[in-house]
């Protein structure tokens, strides 16, 4: 689910500030995404960048998992091009065929890596602590807080929703009941959602909520903070210097 994923780490991240957390996770990101592949340097500064992010991280196994079986559904199915861009290449060899697609797929999959470890290394309410402490504009703040906690509701209010017609029997219904229940679905869901966004916007009318963060928190960074988003900076620095020589 959604909400578990967030904070379910236990690993030094921890004790380091949110915005240190968020910074060090949106330089591991870039680093992941642009290291080219095509070298020894690169591949073991791919992984070692993944793997240590991840450790530092503590994120656990079974959202490790989780995340690659997301990035298995997205990415194997690009592996049925490989015939395709065989067909359409100029040495028309299966490895060259299938260095695009192995190359989109290790990149997409340490993407989203790196972004369960970092929603496992925050809470959700740190989340809008680490990007105030950031030095962006007040209204992005707020809206990227406001798709994330919206996102939460959405995911708690599916699985509401399941839950409610597995306990009516749906699943185990006849196929009449079942396919009436797949029609009525998207009503039942849409119906909740809307019901469930009025008393949200209820409670913060009430809260006097203005839609931005009142001030910009300043968090103060530690000495281990400071060397964390040094080595991450660095580490994107040789990933740089790695593309620009063209390794």
């Amino acid at each position: 689910a959604f909400t578990e994923a967030w904070g379910c780490g236990n690993g030094p991240a921890k004790r380091a500030a949110p915005s240190a957390r968020l910074s060090c996770g949106i330089l591991v990101f870039a680093s992941c995404s642009v290291v080219p592949l095509r070298s020894p340097w690169g591949v073991a500064l791919f992984a070692g960048v993944l793997i240590g992010w991840t450790a530092w991280c503590g994120l656990p196994r079974r959202r490790l998992f989780s995340a690659l079986r997301l990035a298995a559904c997205l990415f194997l199915p690009l592996f049925l091009f490989a015939p395709f861009i065989r067909a359409q290449a100029e040495t028309g060899s299966w490895p060259a065929a299938l260095r695009v697609p192995l190359t989109i797929g290790l990149r997409g999959t340490a993407c989203i890596v790196v972004c369960a470890a970092a929603m496992a290394a925050l809470d959700l309410a740190e989340f809008g602590q680490g990007l105030s402490g950031l030095p962006l504009p007040r209204a992005l703040v707020a809206l990227v807080v406001q798709i994330a906690h919206q996102a939460a509701l959405l995911t708690d209010e599916s699985r509401r929703t399941v839950t409610a017609l597995r306990l009516r029997g749906v699943p185990s219904a006849g196929a009449g009941m079942r396919l009436r229940g797949l029609f009525s679905l998207p009503v039942i869901w849409l119906l909740r959602l809307v019901a469930r966004a009025e008393r949200v916007s209820a409670a913060m009318e009430v809260r006097g909520f203005s839609g931005l963060p009142p001030t910009r928190q300043k968090i103060g960074m530690s000495a281990s903070d400071r060397c964390a988003a040094v080595l991450t900076a660095l580490v994107f620095g040789a990933v740089l210097y790695l593309r620009w020589r063209g390794a």
